[in-house]
């Protein structure tokens, strides 16, 4: 590998640091619904950025690991609810993943499609585009979520997902060292648009 840690680039003009985040998040996207295979550890020296090719390169491959298509199908359908801003789905596919039973309280359900909502607001059409990271606050926000939803779950959370948040929330942070600008919404709409599902909603 040719490339220098990712982390070096935060001096690097604004365009460039741009371009390199949204190659950043349309890796992780791909990462997730084309190949369903992760690097998962969000370690930023795991990125490096090749300066002659343009390209990103990923090392240290220790932590991936692979999801299947049934799951990936349903973590898909719930992203998008919380792109859509849509509870009634976000609770469905919820149910359907594992994250609840139909037994929590109102208020830990509404805690937790609150983490979804919060995840998905960059890659929503209303947000403003392209998305400053330098100013996100989501991690802070999910993070404040975990006690209550630690104290109050049933069951759980699918096992999947511990390396999905990992990854999603270092590629956030990432971003925000990089006080990158990314149009999420487009990204994730150029990931996701071709994606066929193998299982019904």
């Amino acid at each position: 590998m040719m490339g220098v840690p990712i982390v070096m680039a935060e001096k690097w003009p604004q365009e460039l640091r741009d371009e390199i985040a949204t190659n950043i998040f349309s890796l992780c996207l791909r990462e997730l619904f084309h190949f369903r295979f992760m690097q998962t550890d969000p370690n930023w020296t795991n990125f490096l950025y090749n300066t002659d090719t343009g390209k990103i390169q990923l090392i240290d491959f220790g932590a991936s690991r692979e999801y299947s298509k049934e799951f990936m199908d349903d973590w898909l359908r719930l992203l998008q609810a919380g792109v859509d801003g849509d509870n009634e789905q976000c609770v469905k596919y919820s149910l359907r993943l594992g994250y609840l039973t139909g037994e929590e309280s109102k208020e830990m359900v509404d805690a937790h499609t609150r983490s979804i909502m919060l995840l998905a607001m960059p890659f929503r059409r209303e947000t403003p585009q392209p998305y400053n990271f330098e100013d996100q606050t989501i991690s802070d926000e999910i993070r404040s979520l975990i006690p209550f939803m630690l104290q109050n779950r049933l069951t759980p959370p699918p096992r999947e997902t511990y390396s999905l948040n990992r990854k999603l929330s270092g590629a956030f942070l990432l971003c925000g060292k990089l006080k990158a600008r990314v149009d999420c919404s487009q990204v994730w709409t150029d990931v996701t648009a071709d994606y066929v599902f193998s299982t019904k909603e």
